[in-house]
């Protein structure tokens, strides 16, 4: 992931490419001289030279290596999720708030068009039902954390933005393949308290990719596609009736329209709107309660699905 921070940082105009930080030196000055940039065997080695910062490292340590850099102010995009506890995750939430840095976290989703523009389409409409599937075979990217951790949380985040978050309940149930880390197949329903319900599946074990978001709303069926930012709204236009062969009555006259979407790639549009946010001193689109929030919901369905999957009043 750091990779294509720093081929999309090294695009951008206004923008100086100060350096890379890796643990590994030689990999760091390699990735340093495909950029022109300095190589750095730790963040704080550059904090003094930089406004801000792009944390790509694995989740367990990004508090050790985003809190001193919003402590000493300087504004940092970190890579979801935000950290692997509730307690780090409010300690950079605290840092940000009293250095006044900016905390944007990478829930990349949020930036694709498609769900930006869905979000803008749901305005003023009654969402009676949210469903999301998430599925992809399995890989050696990810081997410490669950599919709920690896990837569900972005649909989380996107039903939580599109939602609220006050959920009354929590349903989940899942399956473990062999060798997996945790559960590698998991459906999740959330239900709201404005009647409106969420049903998430995410899988690492599907010899498919698929990445949609269909939504039943007071406007009608809208279907979404992460991956080709498709988006078409499916709506009766008018009532009509007619008599059928054997005497009953049908009513059916449906539309499908096709918004216009154009294509982005997701990453590009989350940094441009973190530098955005730095120059202007906006508040980002996923702020770090934003990412708390999400990451609350993923505890709790881990918590339901070690216990059997039975599902619970909603404590969050």
């Amino acid at each position: 992931m750091g990779s294509n921070h720093l081929r999309i940082y090294a695009g951008l105009k206004g923008v100086e490419l100060v350096g890379v930080v890796d643990a590994d030196r030689a990999r760091a000055q390699q990735a340093a001289a495909r950029h022109d940039c300095g190589a750095f065997a730790s963040a704080q080695e550059m904090a003094s030279e930089i406004d801000a910062a792009s944390i790509a490292v694995p989740s367990t340590l990004h508090a050790d290596v985003a809190g001193p850099l919003l402590e000493q102010g300087v504004h940092c995009l970190v890579e979801k999720p935000l950290a692997t506890t509730e307690g780090d995750c409010e300690t950079l939430i605290r840092a940000s708030e009293a250095s006044g840095a900016v905390l944007l976290v990478g829930h990349v989703e949020r930036f694709n068009p498609v769900v930006r523009q869905l979000g803008e389409i749901l305005q003023g409409s009654a969402v009676h039902a949210v469903d999301v599937r998430r599925m992809s075979a399995l890989s050696a990217r990810i081997t410490d954390v669950d599919v709920v951790e690896d990837l569900m949380i972005h649909d989380i985040d996107v039903v939580l933005s599109l939602l609220g978050t006050d959920v009354t309940d929590v349903f989940a149930q899942g399956v473990r393949s062999a060798g997996g880390a945790g559960h590698d197949y998991v459906t999740a329903t959330l239900l709201f308290a404005a009647g409106s319900m969420a049903t998430l599946t995410a899988s690492r074990i599907t010899h498919n990719k698929i990445r949609e978001l269909n939504v039943t709303a007071e406007l009608g069926y809208i279907t979404a596609s992460y991956l080709t930012q498709e988006l078409l709204i499916h709506s009766q236009s008018r009532t009509s009736s007619a008599t059928g062969a054997g005497g009953g009555n049908y009513v059916l006259d449906l539309s499908i329209e096709r918004v216009l979407i154009r294509p982005e790639e997701p990453l590009d549009v989350e940094i441009r709107h973190f530098i955005d946010a730095v120059e202007n001193a906006t508040a980002p689109r996923v702020s770090g309660q934003d990412a708390l929030d999400a990451m609350r919901f993923v505890w709790e369905i881990q918590r339901l699905l070690a216990g059997g999957g039975v599902g619970a009043a909603c404590p969050i």
